[in-house]
């Protein structure tokens, strides 16, 4: 009997001991356009909301590596669809690694994409914006079943928001992005409450792209998803 008791308190020790040493780091990966990127109002790379989460997972001691190798300014949607589909290869710290393998080995995945495609076609007077937006949806169902067919973790997709007089068409495509984000399984990151003509957050009216308080709080709203996980 004294000695099944040993056991088990030494079994215990090592789990206790094991759980308090043992820190789970994961891969952050993003993907996605000039939001994702941390573009600002003039062009120029600045401190995105990837790099908040970033610089979280770093302070916590949480981070194995963070990858932002595939977010770009010009990038669409079809874009990464087309990244993904023949598996682009990138040089990064003098390896060639492909885009397949990075979302195979993410365990957290940011994706913000769509939002300078729908801003340009909401000022254009030639397009059916719904029957576009439409169209939009359509190619995110097909990058998020690409995305979905890897083993990730947690993917974060980012919701769109209002800026200028388009509160009926940004309500109406987040609808859709909404469904179809917890349809694949994902994390929807709702912007619009907070974002929509919010002067706060951005430096130039009518312009889509945060200032530094605006992609902190993208940040914020994504490390309270994380504190958890």
């Amino acid at each position: 009997m004294k000695k099944i008791i040993f056991v088990l308190i030494l079994f215990l020790s090592c789990y206790i001991v094991y759980n308090l040493t043992n820190t789970s780091k994961v891969y952050y990966l993003a993907l996605g356009d000039s939001i994702s990127k941390g573009i600002n109002i003039y062009g120029a790379n600045s401190y995105g909301y990837t790099y908040y989460v970033r610089d979280y997972l770093k302070d916590n001691n949480r981070l194995e590596e963070f990858n932002g190798d595939y977010t770009d300014g010009d990038y669409r949607i079809t874009d990464l669809i087309s990244m993904i589909r023949y598996n682009d290869v990138k040089n990064i710290n003098g390896k060639d690694i492909s885009i397949n393998r990075l979302l195979k080995k993410a365990d957290i995945i940011t994706l913000s994409i769509g939002i300078n495609e729908l801003y340009y076609k909401l000022g254009s007077d030639d397009v059916n914006i719904y029957s576009y937006m439409n169209d939009l949806i359509d190619d995110m169902d097909v990058l998020l079943t690409y995305i979905n067919q890897f083993n990730h973790k947690k993917v974060f997709v980012l919701g769109y928001y209002n800026i200028s007089d388009y509160q009926e068409e940004v309500d109406y495509i987040n609808n859709k992005l909404r469904e179809l984000v917890i349809n694949q399984g994902f994390e929807y990151v709702d912007l619009s409450k907070i974002f929509d003509n919010n002067p706060s957050f951005f430096d130039k009216k009518n312009n889509f792209i945060p200032n530094n308080d605006g992609y902190l709080k993208i940040s914020k709203i994504i490390v309270e998803k994380l504190e958890n996980y």
